[in-house]
């Protein structure tokens, strides 16, 4: 059976895990035939992800893709996105485990400015409108009493919001705040700069699983050997993408195959990812997320207005069903090639929290 793992839409590190999964050799071990699509298959969505094209949104667009381009499994949607699609009565897509269990970022500010209520009137770095991060700064503004429509200044672009590049128009006095993954602050908080939200401590010890791994529950109700096999190789693959530095010359390698040819200019152009932030890759060690760290998130989406607030927690416990990762999980990690990469893991572990 040929798998089909990827999206139609959005950039090459939302499908980096799956290509060095694949890449690796552990789909294959696993006796599943997978192809990784992402945006060559549908240059048209790429306009819409751009910060200045129409805003993206997932809701219809994931199950469209799916079937318009024989998706199997997608690893990187909204969590809000089932939920919305089930509030309108498409209760097709079902949450199978973790893509992202931790948002590994903390939100840096200026010297001078030690609370998210001092934002007001200042800028502050988002990498596009609409998105994860936009979401939480504007569910934190509206808490402090800041209108974030008239009162933040917006400094829109991958430059000033991407968590791996945003500490640098930060440092360089273009913006008052940003997210900035968590490994370049303390070179921030050195020179003067002020923590004001750490996501990992927050968000113990539930994570923040704000994109999950879904298909359509047809799907898996299908072919429930094929996503536990799907599981034991992409948590193969989340334990190889953080032993470094041993594995981070495979990564760079699959990476810039990502890139080459891509559609999208940005993603040709972009810098591949340094070594220094690979062993603190926000992918679950057992492939699975907490149900309580999905709900506090769409508790978050119901106060921005993007989510109905009709959502209940029985609603989170009927799309979340990640009993086949549970499984795949079960068993292999009693297997000698998984503890011994436990047991290379365990500092890092210790290290980040997760």
């Amino acid at each position: 059976m040929k798998l089909r793992v990827g999206n139609g839409c959005w950039h090459a590190r939302h499908v980096l895990d799956a290509a060095v999964t694949l890449e690796a050799g552990f789909y294959a071990q696993e006796g599943l035939d997978v192809e990784v699509v992402h945006a060559k298959i549908n240059p048209g969505a790429i306009d819409s992800t751009r910060p200045e094209g129409e805003r993206y949104d997932e809701v219809g667009t994931v199950l469209r893709d799916m079937i318009a381009f024989g998706i199997d499994i997608i690893p990187d949607v909204h969590v809000r996105t089932p939920f919305a699609e089930r509030a309108l009565g498409n209760d097709e897509l079902r949450i199978i485990g973790g893509w992202r269990n931790q948002f590994t970022g903390t939100l840096v500010a200026a010297p001078g400015i030690e609370s998210i209520a001092a934002l007001r009137g200042k800028r502050v770095g988002d990498w596009y409108k609409g998105g994860i991060a936009t979401l939480w700064y504007e569910h934190q503004m509206r808490k402090a009493g800041i209108d974030p429509d008239r009162e933040i200044d917006w400094k829109i672009g991958y430059q000033y919001g991407s968590m791996r590049d945003a500490w640098r128009p930060l440092l360089a006095g273009e913006t008052d705040a940003a997210i900035v993954q968590n490994p370049f602050v303390p070179q921030l908080l050195e020179r003067g700069f002020n923590k004001l939200y750490d996501f990992v401590e927050d968000n113990k010890p539930y994570g923040r699983p704000d994109r999950v791994t879904v298909a359509r529950k047809s799907f898996v109700e299908r072919n429930p050997e094929v996503i536990k096999r799907y599981w034991k190789a992409a948590i193969r693959g989340y334990h190889f993408m953080r032993i470094i530095p041993e594995n981070f010359p495979f990564q760079r390698f699959v990476e810039a195959k990502l890139r080459v040819d891509n559609p999208d200019q940005s993603e040709r152009m972009r810098d591949l990812r340094p070594m220094s932030i690979m062993d603190s890759a926000f992918h679950p060690l057992d492939g699975q997320l907490t149900v309580e760290g999905v709900w506090r998130i769409l508790e978050e989406h119901e106060d921005a207005g993007v989510l109905s607030k009709s959502i209940t927690r029985r609603d989170v416990e009927e799309v979340v069903r990640q009993e086949l990762a549970q499984e795949a999980w079960a068993e292999m990690s009693q297997t000698d090639d998984v503890k011994r990469s436990l047991e290379r893991l365990q500092p890092v572990v210790e290290r980040y929290g997760y």
